[in-house]
């Protein structure tokens, strides 16, 4: 049990890095645009900031299905019933 408990604790930190990392992009996203609305930037690295957020967003979907699977596990595990 105390395995599984550090385990959660480490996903949920890990989960907790990834949203960190998904605002970073948005942020960079939002200036970005402001830079380009002045011609002031490049579209590609407008193209570029999109795959990031795109690809944080599918891992924090992905972290987030296998956390539920965790807590139903974890529910089971400490009902008794395998």
């Amino acid at each position: 049990l105390r395995n599984l408990i550090h385990y959660k604790i480490f996903f949920e930190d890990k989960i907790l890095e990834v949203i960190t990392e998904l605002e970073s992009w948005e942020r960079r996203e939002k200036k970005v645009r402001a830079r380009l609305e002045k011609d002031e930037a490049d579209v590609s690295e407008l193209d570029r900031i999109n795959e990031q957020i795109s690809h944080y967003q599918s891992l924090l979907h992905d972290m987030k299905k296998k956390m539920s699977s965790t807590d139903v596990s974890r529910t089971i595990f400490r009902s008794g019933n395998p």
